[in-house]
């Protein structure tokens, strides 16, 4: 209920046209890790808590909040498949409605999947909490 908490490394965000799909995804975090690659900079370390109210990002340095994302806004996630260390999500921005694939890189693999299925798990318990919350009293 609280949450997990992972670290990770933020390789960055694209915006992209549907919602959610796989191949979608695979091209943005492709885009997304060929751009980190190019730019040559030390990636960013974060803090990426997975609740069902959302993902909370945070600086890991300077505890800096970066983006506080319901639940209701992630539309898709994965652990990507041809890089296996990277999980990624689709959300719809706060400020445009446009929606933004984020990637970040994981230790290992199953850091990836583990994110991945802790998301799965916050969007079932948050649909729970939302189908309870309509039943009458």
């Amino acid at each position: 209920m609280e949450g997990m908490v992972f670290s990770l490394k933020y390789l960055g965000m694209t915006l992209v046209e549907r919602p959610k799909g796989e191949e979608l995804s695979a091209a943005a975090v492709k885009r997304i890790v060929a751009t980190a690659k190019a730019s040559g900079k030390k990636l960013q370390k974060v803090t990426l808590k997975v609740s069902p109210r959302g993902i909370i990002l945070t600086d890991s340095l300077t505890s800096q909040l970066i983006e506080n994302v319901s639940i209701y806004r992630i539309s898709y996630c994965t652990a990507d498949k041809m890089h296996d260390k990277v999980f990624a999500y689709i959300a719809q921005s706060q400020q445009n409605e446009s929606l933004e694939c984020h990637a970040f890189l994981c230790t290992k693999r199953k850091v990836a999947q583990a994110v991945t299925l802790t998301v799965a798990q916050a969007f079932k318990v948050a649909f729970e909490f939302w189908q309870v919350s309509l039943v009458p009293r």
